[in-house]
């Protein structure tokens, strides 16, 4: 009897892990948990990097950084393009998405922001140094290997935002 009962207590844990698992890693879509559709969207571009200062005589490095802002009008064809960029991408959550974390590192030179100018809560941050994403106030997960995917999106978003007729504030 007892030997039934631990067998079954060992069935039952291993269902828990394996749902549990499966909640973690199954993916969900980008564009319907941000649903930007139909809305201004609000952007800001973000790069990094190192500039060469001379200064009486020396020379020596220091940061630089740059930013772009773009509003895309509900509907446009920039705005169109960027949701359909998104379209293709999915996140699950990760260990920082379970523990409330709110801290990202290792970000890289690029990042690109887009949210809803209405609606503070509903907001996407891509950087090209972390598959790690911002998505709706919490940290998650783009991608489940590496951090080609996240690189990738925001080269690509900030390709279309630079190259499309976004109105600059």
């Amino acid at each position: 009897m007892a030997r039934k009962l631990r067998n079954g207590l060992l069935i039952l844990l291993a269902a828990v892990i394996m749902t549990f698992a499966a909640w973690m890693l199954w993916p969900r879509p980008l564009t319907g948990t941000l649903d930007l559709e139909g809305r201004e969207i609000s952007v800001s571009i973000v790069t990094t990097g190192w500039e060469e200062v001379r200064d009486e005589g020396n020379f020596y490095n220091r940061p630089a950084m740059d930013m772009e802002r773009y509003t895309l009008p509900a509907g446009s064809e920039q705005s169109r393009a960027v949701l359909e960029k998104l379209d293709g991408y999915t996140w699950h959550p990760c260990w920082d998405t379970l523990t409330g974390e709110t801290a990202l590192s290792g970000i890289g030179d690029l990042s690109v922001t887009l949210y809803d100018s209405q609606d503070a809560e509903r907001a996407f941050s891509v950087y090209s140094g972390t598959g790690k994403i911002w998505l709706n106030g919490r940290i998650v997960r783009l991608d489940y290997f590496g951090n080609g995917g996240a690189e990738a999106l925001c080269r690509e978003l900030a390709a279309i935002l630079r190259g499309g007729s976004g109105v600059a504030n």
